[in-house]
């Protein structure tokens, strides 16, 4: 690109930059979003102060609660029926632990160990190679919990119902991967599935400004002009540049101001009077106990103290610029295609499709991160900016990042691209729209668009 071609798209980048940015919705809504997003977290403390993969679980009952002993050094449970038949979940009970090595060989997938100490907390822990689905967990918990409960009942020999609501039991299992010993759970699941959320209402809206910039400059036959001194594909690089940076700003502001606010409301809690009642309710001394105490005594939030938020953050920002680089590239498209924005309503369903459907594979990711639909979703340039974000939280190896980054910047760069052909011929057609095949034509011109 010549000195003047670059000094042309840069006039154009600061244009469409310069003219948002001073927009006053684009004030309210940065500064009211890490209101928001501050505000859920803080009623979160005020409030608490799929895809299937089969599990085989093994049991470690230490004191012989809920199994008996048959030939053969084998246990069975006291309940069996506590345990009924399922396809996807699989109990072998015993009373030793077994290491990663035996659990891989004999093929269980995790391990829960529980002592007589649960009859108290109603907690136990989970050891797992391969987190299980939020339903396969959930049943667990339920088995478990009956299992406790008729044991209870055996214990007693007068029961009336209100000794019966007293032996009810709630277990809970706390997630642990054996490998890492890093603890995993809904917890970072939700927080994954918020930071798809904003990636895919980022993108779409700011793809909604690319498209409607374009028929409107189609529509006052603005364009005509501009065309008269900036190539076609340096107009529409130098939008989607300039649009995608008032993104990318107004994502550095909602962090920035997130993490004042949140820096406040943690300076805040510190100073007033409930944290002196709750560090004493703790039994700490006072003035040794802050707002991350806090938290981290919370086992709900507990977990945001483990996010690496860099990565979070600055993966974000990563997968916001290449989605929305491959996503404003068709919204050009479909503008230029159009002379009116209600004309546009038609187009957007085969754009709006592939985010919807990965909204969907988002969901499903949160109780299976590992599983099979979940790692595809992560690579496939149309989802990966949604479903990745998903499973950052519970930890991703480094090169499932880098290659799914790579390729959605090379499906970016390739629809821009071809979007640039379609650009140059149909911004200027007015009174007509351009059938499929004259659009496979304009693509299949190899000197069509060039950048």
């Amino acid at each position: 690109m010549s000195r003047k071609s670059f000094h042309i798209w840069l006039t154009v980048l600061q244009r469409e930059y310069v003219t948002r940015v001073r927009r006053r919705a684009f004030l309210v809504a940065t500064l009211l979003g890490p209101v928001l997003w501050v505000g859920l977290i803080a009623g979160m403390v005020l409030l608490t102060q799929s895809t299937e993969s089969p599990a085989k679980v093994w049991v470690v009952d230490h004191d012989g609660l809920l199994t008996i002993p048959t030939d053969g050094e084998q246990f069975l449970p006291s309940c069996p029926s506590c345990y009924p038949d399922r396809s996807l979940l699989d109990y072998r009970f015993g009373r030793e632990t077994k290491d990663v090595k035996e659990l891989q060989r004999e093929g269980f997938t995790c391990m829960v160990e529980l002592d007589e100490g649960i009859l108290q907390s109603e907690k136990a822990q989970l050891l797992h190679l391969e987190p299980p689905t939020g339903k396969t967990k959930r049943w667990m918990q339920r088995d478990l919990s009956q299992a406790l409960e008729r044991l209870k009942v055996r214990e007693q020999s007068n029961l009336n119902y209100e000794d019966y609501l007293a032996l009810k039991t709630n277990v809970v299992l706390l997630g642990i991967d054996i490998t890492t010993g890093q603890q995993k759970g809904a917890g970072q699941g939700g927080l994954g599935f918020i930071f798809s959320l904003f990636m895919l209402t980022f993108v779409v809206v700011y793809g909604m400004h690319v498209m409607r910039g374009v028929i409107e400059e189609k529509s006052n036959r603005i364009v005509e002009v501009v065309l008269s001194t900036v190539r076609p594909g340096q107009l529409l690089a130098g939008k989607i540049a300039g649009i995608g940076l008032v993104g990318l700003t107004q994502i550095a502001a909602w962090a920035l101001l997130s993490w004042a606010l949140m820096l406040g409301v943690g300076m805040a809690i510190e100073q007033s009077s409930w944290m002196e009642s709750w560090t004493a309710t703790q039994g700490l001394a006072s003035g040794t106990a802050d707002f991350q105490t806090v938290l981290a005594a919370e086992e709900d939030l507990a977990f945001l103290l483990d996010i690496n938020w860099g990565v979070m953050l600055g993966c974000g920002a990563m997968y916001f610029v290449l989605g929305y680089a491959m996503y404003a590239a068709f919204f050009a498209t479909i503008g230029a295609m159009v002379e009116q924005e209600a004309d546009a309503q038609y187009l957007m369903l085969p754009v709006m499709m592939p985010l919807l459907f990965s909204y969907m594979l988002a969901s499903m990711t949160i109780d299976a991160p590992e599983s099979t639909l979940a790692i595809i979703s992560s690579f496939v340039p149309f989802s990966s900016p949604v479903s990745m974000m998903v499973r950052l939280p519970m930890g991703v190896p480094w090169w499932h990042v880098a290659l799914s980054m790579t390729l959605l910047a090379g499906t970016a760069a390739f629809f821009v691209g071809l979007a640039a052909r379609v650009y140059r011929v149909a911004i200027l057609m007015y009174g007509k729209r351009p059938t499929f095949r004259e659009i496979i034509r304009w693509t299949l011109r190899p000197d069509s668009g060039a950048l």
